[in-house]
């Protein structure tokens, strides 16, 4: 049942809620894959969206997943993907991306900058905050 009481608890926790996954609500440009310039004809971006969605598009398709982060950690769950034939090398672009998510196993963000390591603690991916709310 839900009562006033509820109601109220569940507005004092929503902030700590919040709190607990600095990447909620925010999207991102990858720059760098394995040290590389990452650029793609298109518009890629990684969103992380409530509930631990992950949102994106790797230059051409559009692909969503699930993510999960606990303290500097995350996994990201395997993530489906349309499947439109892309121009040029952008398709293995968008490969190497997904890719590269699911070998991320933890985070380091510093304002607009958002750096993935893997297991070893090898950065394997950079990028860079495109919204500013």
């Amino acid at each position: 049942m839900f009562t006033r009481a509820t109601a109220v608890l569940a507005l004092c926790l929503a902030p700590l809620t919040a709190l607990a996954d600095p990447l909620t609500g925010s999207e991102w440009e990858p720059l760098e894959i394995a040290a590389a310039p990452f650029e793609t004809a298109g518009d890629a971006f990684v969103r992380f969206e409530q509930d631990g969605v992950v949102f994106g598009n790797g230059g051409c398709n559009s692909f969503r997943g699930r993510y999960l982060v606990n303290g500097e950690a995350i996994l990201f769950g395997p993530a489906a993907s349309t499947m439109m034939a892309c121009p040029g090398d952008i398709g293995p672009k968008e490969t190497l991306l997904l890719q590269t998510l699911d070998k991320a196993r933890s985070f380091a963000r510093a304002e607009t900058d958002l750096t993935l390591s893997d297991a070893a603690g090898d950065v394997i991916m950079r990028l860079r905050q495109r919204d500013w709310d």
